[in-house]
């Protein structure tokens, strides 16, 4: 950290309002990634130049990367120094109910309504009622980063149901190689739709509230999934007649949890919607080969659950193969509950 940066962040404590110290909270999760040091580094310098703030460490082995999580739906996995400084303080002013001013001095605001957002954006936010997964990929040198930054950052606080992730592409070149970002900045929705530079908060906005349940991304079900309302999950499914793309991959999710929690999915549709939940064999079937025992446990109580005589056969055929007992009694027992209905 570079003096004008040390700077910046004294003059920041300087201009907080005293009654406010005890708002600004947030947390550094530690993940077990080699760059865990550099952000527990970034906290604790922090703390030292503004010791309003105070910081609460853990460590979350779910995570795949380091994170300072300044609000349960915001996220940073960055070291925001250089032109990402200022959003980041910003985002702590509003997380604390002070946003700044053209000149600088705080100014009240009541958490949860951001002055920020335009009406209509507000209005349109309200109407989310599921969540919403944003991946904002920046770079500490990138000088079209920080408007991004500043135009993303106040739907979050403006909605709940969005969650926002900040991830520094230069730091984490594994993490943006994998979901194939090549620029910054770069905005992701729901892992699947982006904005590559500039954005609109009018077209985000406008996506996210359009957007269809059957494109819902894995990770977007997760939270669904993880906010108690599996059944939101599967009455979606059966409105539509058709299984979500991103609910097989929480089938065979690497978390048992997660897998658990779509067996419960699973099991409401084919107690409602046999056929439907009928159409869950062929897919699972083609990643049975590569899965890991403990998921190809699962998909084999999968099709037993929801599985019809075509899989049955596919089933007894693959028993002879299998070395591991374990699985050859699972799927001995998906092939009686198929032969039980």
């Amino acid at each position: 950290m570079n003096t004008k940066d040390q700077n910046t962040i004294t003059q920041w404590a300087e201009d907080q309002p005293k009654h406010q110290a005890e708002d600004l909270q947030i947390k550094f999760m530690a993940s077990g990634h080699e760059s865990d040091n550099k952000l527990e580094q970034f906290c604790d310098m922090l703390t030292q130049l503004a010791p309003c703030i105070k910081i609460d460490k853990g460590r979350d082995s779910d995570i795949e990367l380091p994170e300072i999580r300044v609000r349960k739906n915001i996220i940073y996995s960055a070291v925001p120094l250089a032109m990402e400084l200022k959003p980041f303080l910003k985002a702590l002013s509003l997380a604390s109910g002070t946003s700044s001013s053209e000149n600088g001095t705080p100014k009240k605001t009541a958490k949860g309504t951001i002055s920020l957002v335009p009406e209509k954006i507000k209005q349109d936010l309200e109407k989310i009622d599921i969540p919403v997964q944003l991946t904002l990929y920046v770079a500490e040198a990138c000088p079209h980063c920080p408007g991004v930054v500043n135009t993303i950052l106040p739907m979050a606080f403006a909605c709940d149901h969005i969650f926002l992730t900040i991830i520094d592409g230069t730091l984490f070149t594994e993490k943006a190689a994998k979901n194939s970002v090549m620029s910054a900045p770069c905005l992701i929705l729901d892992d699947d739709f982006r904005w590559t530079g500039a954005v609109s908060l009018e077209e985000v906005t406008d996506m996210i509230v359009n957007r269809k349940a059957a494109n819902l991304s894995a990770s977007t079900l997760k939270m669904i999934l993880e906010d108690g309302r599996a059944a939101w999950i599967a009455h979606q499914m059966m409105e539509q007649n058709r299984i979500f793309s991103g609910f097989i991959d929480l089938l065979t999710h690497e978390i048992w949890s997660v897998r658990l929690g779509a067996m419960v999915i699973l099991e409401e549709l084919a107690e409602e919607n046999r056929a439907l939940a009928a159409k869950i064999a062929p897919p699972l079937w083609k990643i049975f080969d590569k899965a890991d025992i403990p998921v190809k446990g699962d998909i084999l109580y999968a099709l037993g659950e929801a599985g019809d005589i075509k899989i049955k056969q596919e089933i007894l055929d693959i028993t002879k193969t299998l070395e591991n007992q374990e699985l050859k009694d699972a799927a001995m027992e998906a092939v009686e509950n198929i032969e039980s209905r």
